[in-house]
């Protein structure tokens, strides 16, 4: 049986033939016009040209009109090329009822079966093709693949281990790990990577894939050692620079993800690494950095504007960071956050009544569509503060119900009765779910604390209010009720302290707290 190559060449040998017999002589009297050719051997070297050329319907027109299997395969292997591939499968039906080309029908069934998501069926095609030429390694590792495809992890690895010393194994390996990978046996994918690389020290994709499994294993420094391993052979590697810099941002390494993203602006103009830049230098506190290289964008989108606001409220050019929030409206994809941003620079401003008029339009808009849970957030414990606290409640409460389990919600109703000392033990629970929710929030733990010394346990308070501390130095509330917890245990002194450093805190001291204070100096 003839293969595909030896078909092509037996139409090429045709084709010259034809052409050194046939040059420069005129048609006869009554033979077809020129490009309809009586000879079905001129028609297949006319057909052929046309292909070549890309001219498919002109070449499809010739091969029809040849009632042979040259042509079959011919047709067939154009309709897959054009993406046709029902009309494709008739010819290849053809060829395989009438048992000639079957090879070569074969296979390009099962490369259109695979392009159809079809992957059984190709599979079953490559499996009859693997059978009569056991030695061919390329049908063995295309089989390996379907199988990785269809999620037979474990049978791409028998075909693949087979494979093993057939000529290519650093590709083998490769696709080995990946199959590794498949039934989640990372050791085992991280063996066959490193093969790979003592094979052929060059092939990027290895390095990439090994740092990637180190990673999932929680290998993080040999992940990093890998990513420069791979930097050191090519400087330029941009998915290399890419998989660096977002290790060291999941390690929280900003500044060291900052250098690998300036690195990547240095090899492309793409605006989306100048934005990864400026987001990790407002997350490091560089806003003179970030503002510079916001501005340097030629075109400015609404998340641009935002981050722009952001620069110029932390470098306390508030009004211009207002005119930039002032072009984001409530109906915009960052509604929610220009809004709480433009209540928190006129809080800054002293702008309380504005602030509160922008927390209760936004309010108004998002809280009907169960959206921006955050302005709810804020507005309350706003509301509270400026002693409308069962203004406050109500949000708390119309939060809690679109989600009854929202822990900031939860927790602010159960401090607010914790504080009141009414309905404890409801108190209690909520705020108990809140910490199961959120076991390290600082306020959480403080409200614990809180709700507890009002139940008159004060020793288990103080378990929680140590590590509210350890999470949080710096919020004069938690140390007030250090204090408070302390006082109560007979400790004066370290309540004191903890006083003082409440105090201290504060942008504007209670009278009680200032009261508490003198009691104990006295």
């Amino acid at each position: 049986m003839r293969t595909a190559g030896s078909i092509s060449l037996l139409i090429a040998l045709s084709i010259l033939a034809l052409s050194a017999g046939c040059a420069h002589v005129p048609p006869q009297e009554g033979s077809r016009v020129a490009g309809k050719p009586d000879s079905p051997r001129l028609t297949l070297m006319l057909a052929r040209y046309e292909e070549n050329l890309g001219n498919w319907n002109d070449a499809l027109d010739l091969y029809a009109e040849i009632d042979d299997p040259i042509a079959w395969f011919a047709q067939a292997r154009i309709f897959y090329i054009i993406n046709k591939p029902d009309l494709a499968l008739e010819f290849i039906d053809r060829l395989i009822e009438s048992d000639v080309y079957v090879d070569e029908a074969l296979e390009l069934r099962t490369r259109i079966y695979a392009r159809k998501g079809d992957w059984n069926q190709a599979i079953e095609d490559t499996e009859i093709l693997v059978e009569r030429y056991p030695e061919n390694t390329q049908l063995r590792m295309f089989l390996a693949n379907l199988k990785i495809i269809v999620s037979d992890f474990t049978g791409a690895q028998e075909i693949l281990r087979s494979l093993l010393g057939s000529g290519n194994d650093s590709m083998v390996l490769y696709t080995l790990s990946k199959a590794c990978l498949g039934n989640k046996d990372l050791p085992c994918a991280k063996d066959q990577l490193r093969r790979v690389i003592e094979l052929q020290p060059r092939f990027g994709p290895a390095y990439l894939e090994l740092g990637r499994v180190h990673e999932l294993l929680g290998e993080k420094r040999e992940a990093e050692s890998v990513y420069k391993q791979y930097l050191e052979i090519e400087p330029d590697a941009v998915e290399a620079i890419v998989a660096l810099s977002d290790l060291y941002i999941s390690t929280n390494r900003y500044q060291d993800a900052i250098d690998q993203v300036q690195k990547l602006r240095q090899l492309s103009s793409d605006p989306q690494i100048t934005r990864k830049l400026v987001l990790l230098q407002l997350q490091e506190g560089m806003f003179e950095e970030a503002l510079s290289t916001i501005t340097s964008l030629q075109e400015m989108s609404l998340e641009d504007s935002y981050y722009l606001a952001i620069a110029y409220a932390k470098l306390d050019r508030l009004d211009e960071a207002f005119s930039q929030l002032s072009q984001i409206n409530l109906t915009s994809r960052l509604g929610c956050e220009a809004a709480l941003l433009r209540a928190s620079i006129l809080k800054d401003l002293g702008r309380n009544d504005e602030m509160m008029d922008e927390l209760l339009k936004a309010w108004d808009f998002f809280s009907p569509k169960n959206g921006c849970a955050e302005v709810g957030y804020q507005l309350a414990t706003e509301l509270d503060a400026a002693g409308r606290r069962e203004e406050g409640l109500d949000i708390a409460t119309k939060l809690l119900q679109s989600n009854p389990k929202d822990p900031i919600a939860l927790n602010f109703v159960g401090y607010i009765w914790a504080d009141e000392a009414i309905n404890l033990d409801q108190a209690h629970e909520m705020i108990s779910e809140a910490l199961k929710q959120r076991p390290d929030d600082p306020y959480i733990l403080d409200s614990m604390a809180w709700v507890l010394f009002r139940q008159n346990r004060p020793e288990e308070a103080l378990t929680y209010l140590k590590r509210a501390v350890e999470k949080l130095d710096s919020d004069p509330t938690i140390h007030e009720h250090m204090g408070d917890v302390l006082l109560s245990l007979g400790k004066k002194d370290k309540a004191l302290d903890h006083y003082l450093k409440a105090s201290l805190l504060s942008k504007n001291a209670r009278d009680e707290l200032e009261e508490k204070i003198n009691e104990l100096v006295d």
